[in-house]
């Protein structure tokens, strides 16, 4: 019975040296992340200022590119109005070609006779 107490007190004792063993190594491992990070530190700010920077003019540049982009855009929708106005007129007038041919020449009449009567 004393030799299954031994051997189980010895287990626990090698399970809590290995414990042990890796905290003291994660201690280490985390001072020595401190004293890189301690040492790079003002370049560490430089570079976040730096960054900071960045995201600035970013954003100051989306908000140009979104106004370019609206107005290419108005540009575009204008266009494509006028276009969808012509193609409306040329069918409209192909089909009523005839009425407008009568109307213009109707008023050249008009014109002509108007610039005897004012001559």
């Amino acid at each position: 019975m004393f030799l299954f107490i031994a051997t189980i007190f010895i287990a626990e004792l090698i399970i809590v040296w290995t414990l042990i063993s890796k905290i003291v190594q994660a201690d280490r491992a985390v001072k020595k992340l401190q004293k890189e990070v301690v040492a790079l530190k003002p370049q560490l700010e430089k570079a976040l200022v730096g960054a900071r920077g960045g995201i600035h003019l970013v954003k100051e540049k989306k908000d140009s590119f979104f106004d370019i982009l609206n107005k290419k855009r108005n540009r575009y929708i204008a266009g494509a109005v006028v276009t969808g106005a012509l193609y409306l007129a040329i069918f409209v007038f192909k089909h009523k070609s005839r009425r407008i041919v009568q109307v213009c020449q109707g008023a050249l009449f008009v014109k002509e006779v108007w610039d005897r009567l004012s001559a």
